[in-house]
Formats: C-alpha cells, structure tokens, sequence
C-alpha cells in the first residue's frame, strides 16, 4: 500500500513538472557538441521569413542527458509563432550553423521535441493551431514540386491553389493569416485581392473580430485599404458621370417643356384677332376696360367680350396672368 502511496506522489509530482513547463525535449549532444544552449524567441508574423528579427526571450542550458525545458510562464497565453535555435558545427561545411524551428504555441498546450540527428525535426504538440500550420507547410512544399514551365502559370497555379487550400482546409484562423501571408511574401497577395476582394474584405473582419492582434494583420488591413479607396475613387469618378450625365437629360428636358410652352403661348397669341390684339396690348399699357372702349370707339360690353375670348384663347383667368404670360 506504502509502494502504491508514493508511486501516485511520484506520478503526481512528475505531472505536476510536466504541466508547469510549456517546451522541452532531447537533443543529440553526442552529434551537437557545441549545443549547450537553446535559445527562445518570439517572431512577429510580419517577419515569419526573416528569422533575424525573432524577438529574444530567454535561453535554457541542456544537461548532460540532452533534455532541455522551458516554463509555461514564458509563453503567451494566445497562440504566437516561437522558435527554437541552437548553434552547432557542420562537418560537411566545417562552420558552425544556426538550427532552429518555428512552431505555434499558447501556454494552454506543450511541445515536446523528440531525440534526432537533425535537432527539432521530430515533435509533438497539443496546439491545434500547430498541427494545421505543418499540415499547410507540407502542402506549400507539394506546390513548388509542381513542375510548370512558365513563371505566370507557376504564379496562377501557386495562388490558387494556397488560397484554395486556405479557403476551405484551414479552420484556425491564425493558420489562415500565416497562409495568406505567405502570399504576401511573395508579392502575390495584391493580384489575388483585386480578384477576390469580397473574400479578403470579409476575412479582416473575422479577424477584427478575433483575439488576435491588430499587428498580425494590419498588412492585409493596408491593403484592403489602398484597395477599397481605389474602388471608392473609381465609384466616385463613375457616380460624378453619372450625375453630370443626368444633369444634361433633366437641362435637356426643362429646355424641351419651356420651348414647348412658349411655342403654345405664341400659337395662341397669334390665334388672336387684330382686335383682341389690339386689345391685349392696351391691356399690357396697363389700360381700364373703360380707357379700351374710349379709345378703340367700342362699347364697355364689346371689350369685355374681347377680353373674355383673350383670356379663352391663352389660357389665363386674370390680368396679373395675363400680364406674365405676355412678358414670357
């Protein structure tokens, strides 16, 4: 019973070890005799192919069995690109070299990195996001098997294919911006937004939306921006035509109804008799119906018949009507 005791302590204490550290693994010291260091550091997704720029973190000794580890504290608690490197001397180049390996990890999971030959080539990890990023690595390394023979097909072919693949194969949305950003890289992004900008539009806002920070994708933000100003500007430049188009048809219409108007006022006035002329003119000299009949020598009732049919022929009920439609 005492045996069975300390056999839970001892598997307790161990698990308790294993969950407080984050990063850990072997390497062959034997082939690796300068590696008494491995270093960590973070890398910006921006700079995901310039190592160089990886933002240090901390280094860890390897004992004398190979076994190094990292504590979980210094990982962050969302999913950040990290790499692992250690110094060791190429017999082959007779130099030393930098050997290192970019993974995806939150302090939610662990990595473990297995004894090899070629430090780092064999792990597991419990990050999701991990596992789908290797599995869009192998599938980038696939595409540039591809034997094309022109440089525009090969540049199509790449395209459509990532974006395919990261479409529909790819559900961690983090995965997804490192596959667009392999785009990026390759000055192929910008083709593909100006085709599928629906898509990439779409996109920034479930990543707007995400724990992930602005940082990571302010490349694609920058982008759709200069794209969809592009698109603005052009809409504009289209709606200004449009409008000036439009103002031309109504210019050209109010131009048609008052011609036509004024061609009906002058039929009807020219429908009028030499009298009723006669008298629309003194009318306009601002005459009396009784000034009229003194000075064309007509009765008062005369010029009120006369007035009555000016009034019928042009439409008018009033001298004030009378008076404007004469003027236009």
């Amino acid at each position: 019973m005492k045996k069975y005791y300390l056999f839970v302590q001892l598997f307790l204490i161990c698990y308790g070890l294993l969950a407080q550290n984050g990063i850990s693994g072997f390497i062959d010291i034997e082939n690796d005799e300068l590696a008494t260091e491995i270093h960590l550091s973070e890398i910006a997704l921006e700079d995901i192919s310039e190592t160089n720029k990886a933002k240090y973190i901390t280094s860890t000794s390897i004992d004398e069995n190979g076994y190094f580890q990292f504590r979980k504290s210094l990982i962050s608690k969302k999913e950040a690109i990290y790499r692992l490197h250690i110094t060791r001397f190429e017999k082959a180049l007779r130099d030393t070299i930098q050997v290192g390996q970019l993974f995806l990890l939150s302090n939610r999971d662990s990595i473990h990195f297995k004894k090899s030959k070629m430090p780092f080539t064999e792990y597991t990890n419990t990050s999701l996001a991990d596992k789908e990023w290797q599995k869009l690595l192998r599938f980038e390394r696939q595409l540039r098997k591809t034997d094309l023979k022109k440089e525009d097909s090969l540049s199509e072919a790449y395209i459509g294919s990532l974006k395919m693949y990261t479409k529909d194969s790819l559900e961690i949305l983090m995965v997804k911006l490192i596959g667009i950003k392999q785009l990026d890289n390759k000055d192929l992004l910008e083709k593909d937004i100006a085709k599928n900008s629906d898509y990439y539009i779409a996109l920034l806002e479930e990543l707007k939306e995400s724990h992930i920070e602005r940082s990571e994708y302010l490349f694609l933000e920058n982008k759709l921006a200069f794209l969809t100003t592009e698109v603005a500007e052009s809409k504009y430049a289209t709606s200004k035509i449009v409008i000036l188009l439009l103002g031309l048809v109504v210019a050209g219409l109010l131009f048609f109804v008052f011609r036509l108007i004024r061609r009906k006022n002058q039929q009807a006035i020219a429908d009028l008799s030499k009298q009723e002329k006669n008298i629309q003119g003194l009318i306009v000299e601002g005459k009396s119906n009784k000034e009229i009949a003194g000075e064309l020598f007509i009765s008062l009732s005369t010029v009120k018949t006369h007035i009555t049919n000016i009034y019928s022929k042009l439409q008018v009920s009033s001298r004030q009507e009378l008076l404007r439609k004469v003027k236009n």
